[in-house]
């Protein structure tokens, strides 16, 4: 019995001594593309093709890898963070109104203090039973969408049954200031509470979880991206990315080719940043960490 005891122990210790440990990966910086005459503040992804919200000149540009525009669409009254997404929603156009399930490009509209929906090239708008003012984003997830109305300091959200409203002005947990972009998971919602200075964490029936970044002393956090693994939040005033893990416990500051960012994507080891002020689009990729 001992033997055999001896010789389990023996073949654990070598077959965890072949598992190979988890590499730890990082965001590098790839390079900086100039976007002629595109003052960028969102961005969102249709498979490959990218998509940018131009506030400024009140359009939205597809644009290459390159920068180059590759389709526009004007006529928006300050477009801010954008997202595509298919849910059950209810649009009109100036003479009808209709249900659609259809994955489609919701464009919030801050100026027009409406959500405008482009699909096929042809712009509808999400009909609400409440009003909104200055709308700064959407998130788009199965049946549910939230969208982050900056002045009533609070993010509307359905639920796939019921609108409710989350949040109240203040700086006390569940309470925002000025919240400019927002991100539906399976579990939670996730807030970029701009002037705040901070990034919030909801549950699905509005009760605030946690923040996220307070002792980073970020001046403006104005967008924030939730992938499988991390929580991204652009630190607009001083010019950085802050990379948190799902523990909300900072992993890296990304600084370089930054300036006044505005959101971020990420597409597999991908990582895009709109640079707001400068007209650019910033380029990471996700590499093996190396100890210098």
């Amino acid at each position: 019995m001992r033997v055999l005891i001896s010789l389990i122990a023996v073949a654990a210790v070598m077959i965890s001594c072949t598992e190979k440990p988890a590499v730890p990966q990082e965001w590098q910086f790839e390079k900086t593309i100039d976007l002629d005459g595109i003052n960028p503040i969102g961005i969102a992804m249709d498979g490959n093709d990218i998509f940018l919200s131009d506030g400024d000149h009140n359009r939205v540009v597809q644009v290459s890898e390159d920068g180059a525009i590759l389709f526009e669409m004007d006529g928006f009254e300050r477009p801010m963070h954008i997202q595509f997404g298919a849910a059950d929603y209810e649009i009109t156009d100036k003479f009808t109104t209709s249900m659609l399930q259809e994955r489609a490009l919701f464009i919030p509209e801050y100026g027009r203090d409406s959500i405008a929906v482009m699909r096929r090239n042809k712009i509808d708008y999400l009909v609400l039973q409440d009003s909104l003012d200055a709308p700064a984003a959407i998130s788009v997830y199965k049946n549910e969408m939230a969208i982050a109305d900056f002045y009533p300091n609070r993010v509307l959200y359905y639920n796939g049954t019921d609108w409710i409203s989350i949040g109240t002005e203040g700086k006390k947990l569940g309470q925002l200031y000025y919240p400019t972009d927002v991100q539906i998971t399976e579990k939670y919602i996730f807030v970029a509470d701009a002037y705040n200075h901070r990034g919030q964490v909801f549950d699905k029936t509005g009760k605030g979880v946690a923040f996220i970044g307070v002792d980073q002393k970020m001046n403006a956090t104005t967008g924030i991206y939730v992938s499988d693994q991390e929580i991204f939040l652009t630190d607009f005033e001083n010019g950085r990315v802050l990379v948190f893990d799902m523990e909300y416990q900072l992993k890296q500051i990304l600084e370089t080719g930054i300036h006044k960012p505005t959101d971020i994507y990420v597409k597999e080891a991908v990582l895009y940043i709109t640079n707001y002020r400068k007209g650019e689009l910033v380029k990471y990729l996700l590499n093996e960490k190396t100890d210098v």
